[in-house]
């Protein structure tokens, strides 16, 4: 009985100490917010394209590290195959139609190149659009389209090798 009454007791009082806490709080009157003037506003404005402007530049700055990586890799492949055309070409191989999808492969690298120059300019393009949300869609479209090309050179380039490889496969099977 003596537990009951002591729970009861703390019960009690610690619903009045929240009561007590809460009652004023809500009694008083509510200021209301002055309203922001338009230069505190236009400021906010500035910094957070600003902030945006910092963020595409960083972004800009790792893609183009990236790119810049993969393309000086798929150029030295490139000249890699051609150096192996010419010496099975020397063995007297055929590798006329190995060149011709090496050179396709340089000019889709090329024509990655500048899509990836044409992404770069609608991505430092967004901060000033009117509607950036659209604005960022499109760059990030133009960013899709020049990996795609880079894909595909990069396939075109595989595709070149395997038949160099067949035709040197071909020119070992004759001289045996």
């Amino acid at each position: 009985m003596i537990k009951k009454s002591r729970s009861s007791a703390a019960i009690i009082t610690a619903l009045l100490i929240v009561l007590s806490l809460a009652v004023p709080a809500m009694a008083l009157p509510r200021t209301a917010k002055p309203a922001p003037n338009a230069a505190a506003t236009a400021s906010n404005a500035e910094r957070r394209i600003d902030n945006l402007r910092n963020r595409i530049e960083n972004v800009l700055r790792a893609r183009k590290a990236r790119f810049d990586a993969t393309a000086a890799n798929l150029a030295k492949r490139q000249a890699r195959v051609m150096v192996l055309a010419d010496k099975v070409e020397a063995l007297g191989g055929d590798v006329s139609q190995v060149r011709a999808m090496v050179a396709e492969s340089i000019r889709l690298l090329e024509q990655a190149r500048a899509q990836e120059q044409v992404c770069v300019d609608a991505f430092k393009a967004v901060p000033d659009s009117a509607n950036q949300g659209t604005a960022f869609r499109a760059a990030k479209a133009e960013g899709r389209k020049a990996v795609e090309l880079m894909k595909q050179s990069r396939t075109q380039l595989r595709n070149a090798a395997r038949e160099l490889a067949n035709i040197a496969e071909g020119l070992a099977v004759t001289e045996e």
